[in-house]
């Protein structure tokens, strides 16, 4: 069998391989390839051979490099490469490429992290079912740098068990980032239970936190309360501000000792589900007027996050408002694709101080009561939107400051509003601070500056 001979039969077996073969001299010159190769891109040959090329200046071969190439039907083709020298006395005089076509695998790899995916999907959502929560951090619609923020520290916060504290105005979404930060963490396969402690009377909050022990009351039996449904999972308690003095000061123990006891009965019972309160109140104001305890406020806020109102992120009006245009449509059968340019300015304008829910509340009435058309304008708002928008904004005013400049005049509402706070107060420095957002020893030195100490007699508690 001659060399020519010889070479064709190479040739006819190396056709017969799945892999790509490729070998090139010392000099770049392709000796040998078989029609595998011939499959691929100009631009992807080359690239092959400069792979090649690298080897022979490197000396060091190179095992199961990933490559993904193009062919000539501009199908994308996924390969394993070994490239190895070829050495005769000493010498590297050629290099061959091996290439595996792994495509099938590789798409076969994607389906089963695909169904992997669906699976964690269909678990989440039925934990969710199950948990008692309808929300997580996917459901915060936000381009807000403010938001983005908040978010960030609470997923880091789920992953602690300290107490939470979210503040925030009404309609906010508080109660969507208690969720959200139950289904974050570890516990989210456990119960997620909530409780508005506004709705319920003050006779009733204790005993439905707490449970009720047989005898405790005409006609009480032995009932878990919220704390022992619970579990290990949340208990998220809503509006704190309205729980009175005497239960802080339970929910304090339970806070610090982890233990408690039902409504009339004896025996001591463990704590194991995490707490999560808010408020719609200002914590300092709460402080500065007695309607809260510090030391209920120092350990029920160990975490404290403060959900920023919508009209400090202005740039998620419209991205929140396209959300419930498709949601709304969806809901009462419309086609409506965007909003006109005087809805968008009026929208943008408003101070929204229902927040996010306000918004939810006014997109759905106009959406609901639009015609059959794709652009929703503000004649479709609803009517008290109207005048609360028609009031003009009156320019806050002083007295007595029409002939000072601006720090003067600035300095005179600064030592007004301390006074006021100390008043408030009755001279007490740290709680003052509290009430004006401000640490205490900046109290003491706005108070020195502005010579407040020679006219008012304060405690320095």
């Amino acid at each position: 069998m001659d060399v020519i001979e010889k070479s064709l039969y190479l040739q006819a077996m190396a056709n017969y391989m799945q892999d790509a073969v490729y070998v090139i001299d010392k000099q770049g010159n392709e000796l040998f390839y078989n029609n595998k190769i011939e499959r691929f891109e100009p631009s992807q040959r080359k690239h092959m051979l400069e792979e090649l090329r690298g080897v022979f200046l490197t000396g060091k071969p190179s095992f199961d490099k990933y490559n993904k190439y193009l062919t000539v039907d501009h199908r994308e083709v996924h390969m394993l490469s070994t490239i190895i020298p070829i050495v005769k006395q000493g010498e590297i005089v050629a290099v061959c490429s091996i290439n595996k076509n792994i495509t099938e695998m590789t798409n076969l790899l994607n389906k089963v992290y695909k169904l992997q995916e669906q699976l964690q999907n269909y678990c989440h959502d039925r934990n969710n079912l199950q948990n008692g929560t309808n929300y997580n951090f996917e459901c915060l619609i936000s381009s807000s740098p403010q938001m983005s923020t908040v978010i960030d520290k609470a997923k880091k916060a789920a992953f602690s068990f300290a107490p939470i504290l979210l503040t925030g105005e009404t309609g906010t979404g508080k109660e969507i980032f208690a969720q959200s930060i139950h289904n974050y963490g570890p516990s989210s396969s456990h119960p997620f239970v909530a409780l508005n402690c506004a709705a319920i009377p003050e006779t009733l909050l204790e005993s439905m936190i707490f449970g009720t022990a047989k005898g405790a009351f005409t006609g009480a039996e032995n009932t878990p309360g919220l704390l022992a449904q619970a579990g290990r999972g949340t208990l998220f308690l809503d509006e704190i501000n309205s729980m009175s003095l005497v239960l802080q000061a339970k929910m304090l123990r339970i806070l610090e000792e982890k233990k408690f006891r039902r409504l009339g009965g004896n025996q001591e019972n463990p704590v194991n589900c995490r707490i999560i309160s808010s408020t719609n109140v200002d914590c300092h104001k709460l402080l500065a007027e007695n309607k809260m305890r510090e030391d209920f406020y120092y350990r029920v806020a160990v975490v404290n996050l403060n959900i920023p109102p919508l009209r400090e992120r202005q740039e998620d009006i419209l991205l929140l408002s396209q959300y419930f245009i498709s949601k709304f449509n969806k809901a009462y059968g419309k086609q409506i694709t965007q909003l006109s340019p005087d809805l968008q300015e009026t929208i943008c304008q408003h101070t929204w101080p229902g927040n996010v829910r306000e918004l939810c509340h006014v997109l759905e009435n106009a959406v609901s009561f639009s015609d059959n058309e794709t652009t929703l304008t503000s004649a479709y708002l609803p009517d008290y939107f109207h005048k609360q928008s028609s009031v003009p904004m009156r320019p806050a005013t002083l007295d007595n400051t029409k002939s000072q400049s601006l720090p003067q005049t600035l300095d005179e509402l600064e030592r007004q509003l301390i006074i006021n706070a100390l008043t408030a107060t009755d001279g007490n420095i740290t709680k003052a601070a509290l009430s004006l957002g401000i640490h205490r020893q900046n109290l003491q030195v706005r108070l020195k500056k502005l010579h407040i100490t020679k006219n008012i007699h304060f405690s320095t508690v």
